[in-house]
């Protein structure tokens, strides 16, 4: 009968170590996590005062709320902006016989 005591002493001898242990893993991690959360707070902080020192630009509107056919002139200007950018690089690129002489 004494080796039953001797058996439930040891169990909760040593569910009480892993426990402990568990729980000191956990407190280590709380204190990372603590510091952790100080660092991205300052770094916020200094982010803010950033933003709050350069000024903040006015949002660009959604284009689903602008005018389409702005939004197709602005698209159309864009678009022959870029080919004619194409066409320079391409131009650049051709050897001096194959250009065209306009």
């Amino acid at each position: 009968m004494w080796w039953w005591v001797l058996i439930w002493t040891i169990l909760v001898v040593v569910a009480g170590v892993y426990l402990v242990a568990r729980l000191w893993g956990l407190w280590g991690q709380v204190k990372e996590l603590t510091a952790e959360t100080e660092r991205a707070s300052q770094t916020l902080a200094a982010l803010e005062a950033q933003v709050d020192r350069l000024g903040e630009a006015p949002p660009h509107p959604i284009a689903v709320f602008q005018d389409p056919r702005d939004l197709r002139r602005h698209r159309a200007t864009t678009r022959a902006d870029l080919r004619a950018q194409r066409a320079a690089r391409r131009a650049e690129r051709l050897p001096l016989w194959a250009r065209d002489v306009d």
